[in-house]
């Protein structure tokens, strides 16, 4: 079941577009531009920002997007993400096409070099808080789950994959601990989707006990001598584990850890303002849209925009 948190607040849509481009190339869909480029991730892109904006009618909404190239995390560790594979060259042409998209079809996107969407969400996120605003993040990232709040004005994330929402509660019945826990988790058990190892023979299991019984990754380290009258599988063992793993965990922790305060240029009342959107561009996304192939999505946005000019 699907858990939500009765709209009392405004809202904020922070989508990540950087996952809904990779996740709308490798659904296999293709199409060639006017020009013979390869476009198809971008026309699938267009057609969900259009569906998402058309059909919920967000308060206010932002697309966020990675730099494309290193950021502060490889400065901590070169090995960051590196056991992924390049993307594939027909990808390439169309990070730079889709953020031309989103801003055409006139919505915020926001894309700072040297930290990734999650970091811009986390930003984001924070600076919607202060302005009273609740916020809702689509990404099924679970590094995004450490943000989630159910205090006033409460986030919430949103997998884009089944719509379902996760709440503080909803977070601690996925996982096994709270989203202020997430940190500490994923230090201990680590991350192989970004090539972030934790500590060697630290499991989910074991971490959501330790953190259950310690509360966070610092209070562990300074009780490593009671671990062994600990009632779990193994525990005598569990010390020397911790103990050789600490400062793999610490660095985990630094490379998990979303930065909430990433300067973006802008107060948060200037946020508020540019992420309200009221429309597509003009003579300029007629011949993007028109070079690209896919002028309904355009039609479509500007059709909505005079509904919504118009309630």
């Amino acid at each position: 079941m699907t858990a939500q948190l009765p709209k009392q607040h405004p809202e904020m849509l922070l989508l990540d577009g950087t996952a809904m481009l990779f996740r709308a190339f490798f659904s296999g869909y293709r199409v060639q531009s006017v020009g013979g480029v390869e476009v198809g991730a971008v026309v699938m892109v267009a057609r969900q920002l259009q569906g998402i904006i058309t059909r919920q009618r967000p308060d206010r909404v932002a697309v966020l997007f990675d730099p494309g190239h290193r950021t502060f995390r490889h400065e901590i560790d070169t090995t960051y993400k590196g056991h992924r594979p390049a993307a594939p060259k027909e990808l390439y042409p169309q990070f730079d096409l889709v953020q031309v998209a989103a801003v055409q079809l006139g919505l915020a996107c926001f894309c700072v070099r040297g930290f990734e969407a999650d970091d811009l969400m986390a930003t984001m996120a924070m600076m919607a808080r202060s302005g009273g605003y609740q916020t809702r993040l689509v990404t099924a990232d679970k590094d995004i789950y450490q943000l989630v709040c159910d205090n006033a004005p409460p986030i919430v994330q949103e997998d884009p994959r089944t719509g379902r929402r996760f709440t503080e509660g909803a977070v601690r019945r996925r996982v096994g601990v709270m989203p202020h826990q997430m940190v500490d988790y994923l230090s201990m058990v680590g991350d192989s989707s970004d090539n972030i190892p934790g500590i060697r023979g630290i499991g989910p299991k074991t971490a959501v006990a330790l953190l259950e019984h310690f509360g966070s990754l610092d209070n562990l380290f300074d009780n490593l001598d009671r671990l062994a009258g600990l009632p779990l599988r193994g525990a005598s063992g569990l010390g020397r584990k911790l103990e050789a793993g600490r400062q793999d965990a610490l660095k985990a922790r630094s490379l998990v850890v979303l930065r909430r305060d990433v300067e973006l240029g802008l107060s948060v009342e200037e946020v508020l303002n540019v992420t309200r959107w009221q429309g597509p561009r003009g003579h300029t996304a007629d011949r993007f849209f028109g070079r690209l192939g896919e002028p309904g999505a355009l039609r479509r946005m500007r059709q909505a925009a005079g509904v919504w000019s118009a309630a």
